[in-house]
């Protein structure tokens, strides 16, 4: 499967998949444990283990958390939600604003109405590959939260994926998030009417959220 996926995606992409042979064990392991956990395929599972273990550590049975953009998928920890958008825009597949019940706040991610550490805990998935100032964005979480949890698509899920409407792409070394500017004809194969298609295939969303898990390919984290 493994080598089906790399004639799929062409030598360019192919090149960047190029492992030693101990990573590439690695990932034939990774492939070969059945069943699959359930946790693999939520997407939420690593702003949670993040969530538990500020938790744990400032012995707190709950913390106090935000979700920013939280669209149609709220982070389910989340106790207060916000999000710019309550219908469907261009640049977002949300079909409707969900909020479980929870405060909901509208208003921009980049000028959050919140008093500096009103929170424990802030989340953001998916938002900062869609927004004119990151950096911007970064500053408010961390001035509104003390610890949190931001998620968004690596450089190869924009390969594979590629969405149009996103304006970064996001790299990590160490610590910290380098963002670079998305230039639409940089891609000489844009794959993602491919892969859109595949993972709506409950096989593919296996292989999917394995790789994900055990490799990090297809996202990027930043914690705080």
């Amino acid at each position: 499967m493994w080598s089906m996926f790399l004639r799929l995606c062409g030598n360019r992409l192919a090149r960047a998949f190029v492992m030693g042979s101990e990573e590439s064990f690695r990932c034939e392991s990774v492939l070969g444990r059945c069943p699959v956990r359930s946790s693999e395929l939520d997407r939420f599972k690593f702003g949670k283990k993040w969530y538990f273990q500020v938790a744990g550590s400032e012995r707190a049975g709950a913390l106090f958390c935000l979700d920013v953009a939280c669209g149609a998928k709220p982070f389910p920890k989340a106790d207060v939600l916000c999000d710019l958008n309550v219908e469907a825009v261009p640049d977002r597949r949300m079909m409707q604003l969900v909020t479980c019940g929870k405060p909901f706040v509208k208003c921009d991610c980049s000028f959050l109405p919140f008093k500096d550490k009103a929170f424990d805990f802030v989340t953001s998935y998916y938002a900062i590959e869609h927004i004119d100032d990151p950096q911007r964005l970064f500053g408010e979480l961390k001035r509104v939260a003390k610890h949190g949890y931001v998620q968004c698509p690596s450089w190869l899920n924009e390969v594979v994926y590629g969405e149009d409407v996103h304006r970064w792409t996001v790299t990590k070394r160490g610590d910290r998030l380098f963002l670079k500017p998305i230039d639409q004809g940089a891609f000489s194969v844009r794959l993602g009417f491919v892969f859109h298609k595949l993972y709506r295939l409950n096989v593919w969303r296996v292989f999917h959220a394995i790789l994900d898990e055990s490799l990090h390919l297809f996202t990027v984290s930043y914690r705080f």
